[in-house]
C-alpha cells in the first residue's frame, strides 16, 4: 500500500508539473528569449509582427549611411542582478531580446570596435541603435 501512494504521489506531482508549464506557456512570453534577424523585407516583417513580445530592440547600422550591419557579436550582462545573457555570437541587423526588469549593461562588437551601452528595462520596451563611423556592410566588401 505504501508504494501505492508513492506512485500515486508522483503521479499527482508531474500532472500539476504539466499544469503549470502549460499555464507559464498560456501567460505569454517568458524572460530570456531573442529573435535576431532583419534582413530581408520578409524578415522584418515577421519580426514587426512579434515586437510586442521583447522589451530590448536593437538595431546595429553604420553611422552616416544607416545602412544595416550583421555579424554583430552582443552580450548582455545584468548590473542589479547576476547573470549574463548571450553571448549572441552573429547578431544583426535587428536582435530582439525579452528581459525581466532591471539594468543591463549591453556589448557590442564590430570589426574589434567595442561599444557598451548600459540600459535600464522597466515596463515599456528600450530601443537601443548601435552605429559604428566609418563601417562598410559586409555584404559590399
Amino acid at each position: 500500500m505504501h508504494r501505492y501512494l508513492s506512485m500515486r504521489r508522483v503521479a499527482l506531482f508531474l500532472a500539476l508539473a504539466v499544469g503549470a508549464t502549460a499555464m507559464a506557456a498560456s501567460s505569454g512570453p517568458m524572460p530570456g528569449g531573442f529573435l535576431n534577424s532583419g534582413v530581408g523585407e520578409e524578415e522584418q516583417q515577421a519580426m514587426q509582427a512579434e515586437r510586442q513580445n521583447y522589451n530590448l530592440r536593437m538595431t546595429f547600422a553604420s553611422a552616416g549611411s544607416g545602412e544595416f550591419l550583421t555579424g554583430i557579436p552582443v552580450t548582455i550582462e545584468g548590473i542589479d542582478r547576476a547573470g549574463e545573457f548571450g553571448p549572441y555570437p552573429d547578431s544583426g541587423p535587428l536582435l530582439w531580446v525579452r528581459l525581466e526588469p532591471g539594468s543591463y549593461r549591453v556589448r557590442a562588437t564590430y570589426e574589434g570596435n567595442v561599444q557598451v551601452k548600459t540600459v535600464r528595462i522597466g515596463k515599456g520596451a528600450v530601443e537601443l541603435v548601435f552605429y559604428w563611423p566609418g563601417a562598410t556592410p559586409r555584404a559590399e566588401r
